[in-house]
C-alpha cells in the first residue's frame, strides 16, 4: 500500500480544514485512548508574526485530541510558546510548557548514525503515549528546506542543538527522528518562510495545510509542491535508505488537492558563495555544499556590512592541506578547517549555526555580546 498523505487548501475555517485532513487519513486520531498522554510539538521557536505554526491548527488538534479523553501537552524548547499561545483557548484542552521547563533524562538513540551518545531529552518526549508533531514549511540556508523531520530539532533542551551542528545536521535531523517517531504530522503552510532563513528570511501567505502519519512522506509531497527535488535534501534522502518512508511521488498517494494544483514556488535561500567586492576572498571549493550555503547566506545576510568594510577578508572552508594566501582577518567555517583554527576565528559545525555571524561581525571590527562571543574561537592570544 501507498503511503497516504492529505493535502488541501485552507478553507475559510482552519478548524474544519484540519477536521478533513484528518479524515481523509482515515481519522487516525481514534487511536486515541482515555488517559493516553499526547505530545503536540509545533514550531514556535520566533514570536516574529507568521515565523510560527498557526495556533489554530494547533489548538484544533489539541482540542480532538481532549475529546477522546487523551491528557494533552503542547511543547516547544523555548518559551516563546507561552506568549504566542497567552490568549489561545488551547489552555482550555491541554497544558502548554516550554521543553526548557521540564525534567530531562539522558537517553541513547539507537542505531543513530550522527548522535551516537546518549543525550538528555525531556521527559514529556520520551514518555508521550501520541506524538503530533506541527512544523511550518521553510526554506532554509544549510539544508534547503524544513518540515516535519527537522521540527525535531526543537527537542533538544537548552543550547543542546550546538551538538546537531557539530555532528552533522542532516543525519542528526533523521536520528532525532528515530528517538521519537511521530504518529501524526499536520504541516502548516498556510504561511510560509522563505529566502536566507533562518538569518533572515520573509513570511508568505500561501493557504495550504497538509497531513500524513509519516514525516518522509510529507516532507517529500511538501517538498515537492513547494519546488524542490526531494532528491536535493539529504536528511530526506538518509532517511529513505534507513527505511524511514517514501520519497518518490508515485509511491506517495495524496488525498484531496491534486499537488500541481497547489504548487508554488519558494523563494530560496542563496546557495553558492560569491564575492560582493575585490577585497573579500573566499576559498571554498572544497567545502561542503551545507557549509557553502552557509556562506553564502552570511554574506547575503551581511551585505550592508561587507559594503562598509574597509579592510581585506579572507573566508576558508572545507578540506585543506595548505592555506592559501591570505588577506586581512581571516574567519574558517566548519569543521574541516579545525586544523588550521589557529590562522584567524573560527566557527565550528557541519554546517554552523545561523546565530555564528556573530564570528564575521567580530571579524568585521563590531562589538559582538558576551554570549555571541561563545559562538566562535579566536587564535591563542587573540
Amino acid at each position: 500500500m501507498k503511503t497516504k498523505v492529505s493535502l488541501l487548501r485552507e478553507g475559510k475555517h482552519v478548524s474544519e480544514t484540519v477536521e478533513e485532513l484528518l479524515h481523509l487519513l482515515g481519522n487516525p486520531l481514534d487511536e486515541l485512548q482515555p488517559g493516553m498522554k499526547v505530545l503536540i510539538k509545533p514550531n514556535m521557536f520566533q514570536v516574529k508574526p507568521g515565523f510560527h505554526s498557526n495556533p489554530e491548527i494547533i489548538c484544533t488538534l489539541a482540542r480532538l485530541a481532549f475529546e477522546k479523553g487523551a491528557k494533552v501537552t503542547v511543547s516547544e524548547r523555548t518559551r516563546n510558546i507561552y506568549t504566542i499561545l497567552k490568549d489561545s483557548e488551547i489552555h482550555r484542552y491541554a497544558e502548554v510548557v516550554s521543553l526548557d521547563d521540564v525534567p530531562l533524562r539522558v537517553a541513547p538513540i539507537n542505531e543513530a548514525t550522527s548522535l551516537r551518545v546518549p543525550l538528555a531529552f525531556p521527559e514529556i518526549v520520551l514518555d508521550c503515549d501520541y506524538f503530533i508533531g506541527v512544523p511550518q514549511l521553510r526554506t532554509h540556508a544549510g539544508v534547503l528546506v524544513t518540515n516535519a523531520m527537522k521540527n525535531l530539532v526543537g527537542l533538544l533542551p537548552g543550547f543542546t542543538t550546538r551538538v546537531v551542528h557539530m555532528a552533522g545536521v542532516e543525519e542528526s535531523v533523521v536520528d532525532l527522528n528515530i528517538l521519537r517517531h511521530q504518529h501524526l504530522l499536520v504541516c502548516d503552510a498556510t504561511t510560509v518562510i522563505e529566502g536566507n532563513y533562518p538569518m533572515e528570511g520573509e513570511a508568505t501567505r500561501v493557504g495550504i495545510v497538509s497531513a500524513s502519519t509519516n514525516a518522509v512522506a510529507i516532507d517529500t509531497v511538501m517538498s515537492t509542491v513547494s519546488g524542490y527535488d526531494p532528491l536535493e535534501v539529504e536528511y530526506l534522502r538518509d532517511a529513505h535508505e534507513r527505511g524511514m518512508g517514501p520519497i518518490a511521488m508515485n509511491e506517495i498517494e495524496v488525498l484531496g488537492a491534486l499537488p500541481s494544483d497547489v504548487a508554488f514556488q519558494m523563494k530560496r535561500a542563496p546557495s553558492a558563495p560569491v564575492s560582493p567586492k575585490e577585497t573579500i576572498k573566499i576559498h571554498a571549493d572544497s567545502a561542503c555544499v551545507q557549509c557553502q550555503r552557509y556562506i553564502a547566506g552570511a554574506l547575503e545576510k551581511l551585505t550592508s556590512e561587507l559594503d562598509e568594510y574597509q579592510g581585506e577578508l579572507t573566508i576558508l572552508s572545507g578540506p585543506m592541506d595548505s592555506l592559501p594566501e591570505l588577506h586581512g582577518q581571516v574567519v574558517l567555517v566548519g569543521n574541516c578547517t579545525y586544523q588550521h583554527r589557529q590562522a584567524g576565528i573560527y566557527i565550528e559545525g557541519c554546517p554552523p549555526r545561523a546565530i555564528q555571524l556573530a564570528a564575521f561581525k567580530y571579524a568585521l571590527g563590531q562589538e559582538v555580546t558576551e554570549d555571541q562571543r561563545t559562538q566562535f574561537r579566536v587564535p591563542h592570544g587573540g
